[in-house]
């Protein structure tokens, strides 16, 4: 099949986030991944991102739950088609 894109992580250091510098590494990720014939870029997004991701387009496709020592967390599988 086509090439797939799978965005492992992607941080802004809490000092110089809302200041759109997020957006821009995404959007430079998606320009990357199209000039390079990707068509879908996934990643596991955690729950203070998906909004971010759901801004530009991205939808969950799978809600997971993980077990992390103690902690039960929530993170999800998203997906945009970039064609």
């Amino acid at each position: 099949g086509p090439p797939q894109g799978y965005l492992h992580s992607m941080f802004v250091h809490k000092d110089f986030q809302g200041k759109g510098i997020a957006t821009l590494l995404l959007k430079e990720i998606e320009r990357y991944a199209m000039e390079n014939k990707i068509v879908r870029i996934t990643s596991e997004v955690s729950i203070t991102a998906r909004p971010f991701f759901e801004k530009w387009g991205y939808t969950v496709e799978i809600e997971q739950k993980r077990k992390a020592n103690q902690l039960c967390l929530t993170n999800y599988w998203m997906t945009k088609e970039l064609i």
